[in-house]
């Protein structure tokens, strides 16, 4: 009797403390990301979001807001309740776009962290060329932007991570692109194997059904870290790190909240995303798509976003992108 009583006890405890571990904070929450629907991003917002919803007591939606390029999302959230009720879910972009001058307001001084998610990926974005280009090495694709002499077109969007990676990218192997504002990586993709653009940097789980489609061909991808690394989606892909380029770059995906809001809401917040990157069977989703995360301890989080802005400002300085 005293077994099935501590049994029941236990039971009862587990079932509390999965739907109380975030009871300060509304039982509905809209999740503004700035990201078209079927998107990396979208992919692994949601995937986060669909353990949240399965394992607390509250319920996040999934608003996909591009509008203003992001800083209508961005800007729905700085001015939002104190309560957590709307949140934002993006990365490092948002960073690009404030060090760009896209975006006016400082998202390490105007916006609360709740969680930040750092790559477990040791790869990044991708270089890819249509097929019909003949193009499969660094070599060759530094050729034709030669033979080009600066007219090969390549797909951002403007003040987005892409953009950035052009930059590092044109500067470590010596040569001039011009830039054709192509929107998010859907729109890159159908833009290249429609002709508009002549190359592309987009994220691998995109690319790879274009590659194994026989659409585009996949020359080289950036790395995460300075240590270099391969993207594990695209496995046989050198990154441009062991060809001797240092084309280095890392996104952070970024939970936010107005500075209004409490250090306790945040808390909350991040212990909801927390939870869901260590769920295994979303933590392998991710993985797959291209967005394994960690998510950092929360005290470290406003210094984190801090650093990267600085690094970002710096980088977009140097390469001449701030408006």
């Amino acid at each position: 009797m005293k077994t099935k009583l501590c049994i029941l006890v236990l039971a009862v405890l587990l079932v509390v403390s999965s739907v109380a571990f975030a009871a300060g904070l509304p039982k509905k929450i809209e999740v503004q990301l700035p990201a078209s629907a079927g998107g990396g991003t979208d992919v692994a917002g949601r995937q986060l979001a669909e353990y949240i919803n399965k394992n607390s007591d509250q319920t996040l939606t999934i608003k996909n807001n591009t509008d203003g390029g992001g800083v209508v999302a961005y800007e729905t959230i700085r001015t939002a309740k104190k309560d957590g009720s709307k949140i934002l879910f993006f990365h490092s972009t948002m960073l690009i776009k404030y060090a760009t001058g896209i975006y006016t307001h400082s998202p390490a001084d105007e916006f609360k962290v709740a969680a930040v998610g750092l790559p477990t990926e040791k790869g990044g974005y991708v270089l890819v060329v249509p097929v019909e280009s003949g193009v499969k090495t660094v070599d060759e694709f530094i050729a034709l932007a030669n033979e080009k002499n600066g007219e090969l077109r390549i797909g951002v969007e403007t003040g987005g991570s892409s953009h950035i990676m052009c930059g590092i990218m044109s500067k470590q192997l010596g040569i001039t692109l011009r830039y054709v504002e192509s929107g998010p990586d859907t729109e890159k993709l159908t833009n290249l194997v429609g002709g508009s653009i002549d190359c592309a940097l987009v994220n691998a789980n995109q690319a790879k059904q274009y590659i194994e489609g026989e659409k585009v061909n996949a020359v080289a991808c950036f790395s995460s870290t300075d240590e270099g690394g391969r993207n594990s989606v695209l496995p046989d892909v050198p990154s441009f790190k062991e060809l001797g380029y240092d084309c280095i770059f890392g996104t952070y995906f970024y939970v936010l909240l107005p500075t209004s809001a409490s250090d306790e809401t945040a808390k909350e917040i991040h212990d909801l995303y927390e939870a869901a990157a260590n769920d295994p069977e979303t933590r392998d989703i991710l993985v797959k798509s291209g967005f394994g995360m960690d998510i950092a301890p929360f005290e470290d989080g406003a210094a984190l976003i801090k650093g990267q802005q600085e690094s970002l400002v710096s980088v977009c300085d140097e390469l001449g992108l701030k408006k």
